[in-house]
């Protein structure tokens, strides 16, 4: 499976060229990230999601010479860039001092960003192939589970897609290995359909040794309980059987998931 157009691997192979130039890290996040661990037909995505190892004032050592390529910002939103062939690359400057703020404020936008989690990025991610020929560091699924929940509760409104990605992740989570039939989900009482679910839940709690970290996904688990936060939004090319489909099943294994989290997270 390769998660990239031809000319998003393009793109992508132009900036991490520079990177390497400069001795910076670069991970891909978000939907290419998913998709290289995921086989799913219907996510789909137009950009490119990166995290480099830059603090936003040393942003330029990368975006100069990337202009000097023919690159270009989008005018409305400071992390957009368009490569020559017009692949659209989100770039997220992710530095030492911005992991240990948790936060990055865009300037212009004057937006605020929460980066609880982002020192995963670096610390877990893994190398994938992404095109022919072309590797990249990836954030692993747990760790892309851990930032769409902290992505989402930073804009509830405007972040609903986050929730089908989450959805999405808990029903494949360990679909090709053997842990579905381990012995943690056999005695535990998980029925294999929600054991990815379950095992996610039980990952990300490992994952988080922050208290910050545990605190948003505390945070988010109480809003799955309430009124407002039931199913996520599923793309209008489902059918009215469909979307009702994967909402029940939503519900049954994000209770996997809690169920998860709450065993390796007793308190």
């Amino acid at each position: 499976m390769t998660p990239l157009l031809p000319e998003q691997a393009d793109a992508l192979r132009g900036i991490q060229a520079v990177c390497r130039d400069l001795d910076v890290d670069i991970v891909v996040i978000g939907a290419v990230a998913y998709r290289a661990w995921v086989h799913d037909e219907h996510r789909t995505t137009e950009d490119v999601d990166t995290v480099v190892a830059l603090d936003l004032p040393e942003l330029r050592r990368l975006t100069d010479p990337l202009s000097a390529r023919g690159w270009r910002q989008d005018r409305h939103r400071e992390h957009r860039w368009f490569s020559p062939k017009d692949a659209r690359i989100d770039l997220l400057p992710v530095g030492a001092q911005a992991r240990r703020d948790r936060r990055l404020t865009w300037p212009l936008a004057e937006t605020t960003m929460s980066l609880v989690g982002f020192g995963h990025v670096f610390d877990d991610a893994v190398e994938r192939e992404l095109a022919p020929g072309l590797r990249s560091k990836v954030v692993p699924v747990v760790v892309f589970t851990l930032l769409k929940i902290v992505s989402y509760l930073d804009q509830p409104m405007a972040r609903q897609k986050d929730l089908a990605d989450l959805a999405a992740a808990m029903h494949a989570y360990e679909e090709d290995g053997d842990r579905r039939f381990s012995d943690e989900v056999i005695d535990a009482g998980v029925d294999y359909t929600e054991s990815g679910a379950y095992l996610l839940g039980r990952d990300l709690a490992r994952l988080c040794t922050e208290d910050d970290e545990r605190e948003v996904v505390e945070r988010f688990l109480r809003a799955m309980s309430d009124a407002g936060l039931v199913a996520p939004g599923f793309p209008d090319r489902f059918s009215i059987e469909e979307v009702n489909a994967r909402a029940r099943r939503f519900a049954h294994e994000s209770s996997a998931f809690v169920r998860g989290w709450v065993s390796s997270n007793p308190t």
